[in-house]
């Protein structure tokens, strides 16, 4: 039977849409995190303690933005206490942009905002965004 080195850390990698939260999990990827995009807040104690079954599975790198479900960022204080019960070393890396380079980008592209609709505005979108994530940029290592 192999024995593997157990979880040695956790990444969570946040942001504003916008901000380079892909192009930071592929380069996560590439240095040999395993990574999972778009994740709930909620669900990551229990891919935690699944990845802690794993013995290949050392580093993982979580993508969690705000199309994760909206409750979930009031809990995220609660989420981190609970990995940190695990024994699961964790950082929060928040990707951020100016309101202005956000704009030009959604504006330039046929990608909508993902809280964007046909009754609240790209800025208005922007905004509400900034406010959603708070718990996780102010957090954020």
């Amino acid at each position: 039977m192999t024995v593997g080195i157990p979880m040695q850390s956790l990444l969570i990698v946040s942001g504003r849409s916008g901000s380079g939260k892909s192009s930071a999990l592929n380069i996560l990827e590439d240095l040999g995190y395993f990574c999972i995009d778009n994740l709930p807040l909620s669900l990551l104690p229990s891919l935690v303690r699944h990845f802690q079954q794993e013995p290949n599975m050392t580093r993982i790198g979580v993508g969690v933005d705000v199309r994760s479900l909206p409750d979930d960022f009031s809990k995220f204080g609660q989420v981190l206490a609970d990995i940190a019960n695990l024994g699961v070393p964790t950082d929060t890396l928040f990707l951020n942009a100016r309101d202005d380079i956000l704009l030009a980008r959604f504006s330039s592209t046929r990608r909508r905002h993902p809280l964007s609709n046909a009754s609240i505005s790209l800025n208005q979108a922007i905004e509400k965004e900034k406010d959603l994530l708070e718990p996780i940029s102010s957090r954020a290592s």
